[in-house]
């Protein structure tokens, strides 16, 4: 058996030898070791150097309890929300696919693979129950910089499909102008498939004759 190196002193990982202690039952050298987070324990000096052990335990327990942090929310609405804009972006499966990732929208590398980053995110900006999230500018991705919490009707009025009217210097949805109006969605949908201008369709402007 060599000389024994003293490892008092070096630190390895969170642990840093305070001094030796007695052999293992297979007469293996052991030291004495501070953790980072006070406590202190007792490791074989080969498992020091060779990066078996760097922790009291600490770190372990630390990464659990992160994990299990993060999966106590996986039936949460948020978590549901998170998946859900992955799989519109990602999946060519998905049946929302060809109008996200199919034509180019995609997560930002902040959120894609990190649930507490986009957590963070959402409760830090106004999340709720009941909310969807929203890109404010249709033709970009899912990124801090371009998403808002919105109510399923501020969503719908942000769709690329919507059609905008404009008369008298205000401008509204077909959804909004029929709203005001009065007018029920079946109604103005009806006359929009028999070709009626969407104006004509809402009253807005008189039917012109054909």
């Amino acid at each position: 058996m060599g000389r024994l190196i003293d490892l008092t002193g070096q630190r390895f990982g969170r642990l840093t030898v305070i001094q030796r202690s007695k052999n293992d039952a297979s007469n293996k050298p052991q030291w004495h070791c501070l953790c980072d987070c006070g406590k202190t324990a007792i490791v074989r000096g080969a498992d020091l150097k060779m990066g078996k052990v760097y922790s009291c335990g600490c770190y372990r327990n630390n990464r659990l309890a992160t994990r299990n942090y993060i999966h106590g929310k996986a039936d949460s609405q948020l978590h549901i929300v998170w998946k859900g804009m992955k799989q519109r972006c990602t999946n060519p499966k998905h049946n929302g696919f060809t109008r996200y990732g199919g034509r180019g929208i995609k997560v930002c590398d902040e959120w894609l693979h990190n649930f507490q980053a986009f957590y963070d995110w959402a409760t830090a900006n106004g999340y709720r129950d009941g909310l969807s999230i929203d890109r404010i500018d249709n033709n970009k991705g899912y990124s801090p910089d371009n998403c808002r919490w919105v109510t399923r009707e501020e969503q719908n009025n942000n769709t690329s499909s919507n059609h905008l009217i404009t008369l008298n210097g205000q401008t509204k949805t077909l959804a909004q102008w029929g709203r005001q109006l009065g007018i029920k969605p079946s109604t103005y949908g009806s006359r929009m498939r028999r070709g009626w201008p969407p104006e004509e369709a809402l009253g807005l402007v008189p039917r012109k004759k054909s």
